[in-house]
């Protein structure tokens, strides 16, 4: 039984960035995707085989009609546009206990393209992939993109380092790498601290490391970073008054 209701939803949060790409949708939005298959075995992994431990029921499938996508000489629709819906119940098993989310897919099935009208036989299959990905997502799963964090660099590149440490080989190895790069980052970023000529290049260089350290919580690195920042600022004020 879980120990607080977040437990399962904390244990599968996080997602391996080497399984997730941007994408651009319509109108200019843009996105970060997650491979379907990564969080299938995410599924597995915390719940069982799939048909088992969880799995997935279609409730409901339909096209919907949308708008006209070209009109006849009368002004008639010829062809409308259609949309591919599916209703899928994904259920799940937790110490013997049963699960249900209810989530829908959705994928555009007869469209117009800068080539013409299409059709994608592949939309059934697409909306499936859609509404297991949403309603895994309302369990947790891959909740750090859902939530915006994949919009801050920092932390997409701490997940990156954890993820690494968590399948290496070996990992004290792994934690003496990414220690050395840190330590390596961060004494460039006090270089280019004391390289400064004027005040503004100096909290440019200051805040912008402040940020990555901040992100990974690094009070050492936030310490030296900012001694380094202080000395440096005394010694430009001291010239600009001489």
């Amino acid at each position: 039984m879980p120990t607080t209701n977040l437990q399962l939803w904390e244990s599968v949060q996080k997602t391996d960035p080497a399984y997730t790409k941007k994408y651009t949708g319509a109108g200019g939005f843009t996105g970060t995707s997650i491979n379907p298959t990564y969080l299938h075995r995410k599924a597995t992994e915390q719940f069982g085989p799939v048909g088992t431990g969880w799995g997935y029921t279609v409730l409901e499938e339909r096209f919907d009609e949308g708008a006209p996508l070209n009109l006849g000489v009368e002004g008639q629709p010829l062809v409308m546009s259609k949309i591919h819906t599916i209703k899928l119940a994904v259920w799940y098993e937790v110490d013997g206990k049963r699960g249900e989310v209810v989530h829908y897919g959705h994928t555009p099935y007869v469209f117009r393209t800068r080539h013409g009208i299409q059709t994608d036989p592949e939309a059934p299959k697409k909306s499936l992939t859609d509404a297991l990905s949403k309603a895994l997502s309302v369990l947790g799963f891959g909740a750090d993109i859902h939530m915006g964090l994949y919009d801050d660099f920092n932390y997409v590149e701490q997940v990156a380092q954890e993820v690494e440490i968590e399948t290496a080989v070996n990992q004290v190895e792994a934690k003496e790498r990414q220690k050395a790069k840190a330590q390596a980052w961060l004494d460039e970023n006090i270089r280019l601290m004391n390289e400064s000529v004027n005040l503004n290049m100096l909290a440019g260089v200051f805040k912008s490391a402040l940020r990555k350290l901040e992100a990974k919580r690094d009070t050492a690195g936030i310490k030296r970073l900012t001694l380094a920042k202080d000395r440096k600022k005394a010694e430009l004020e001291e010239q600009e008054a001489a």
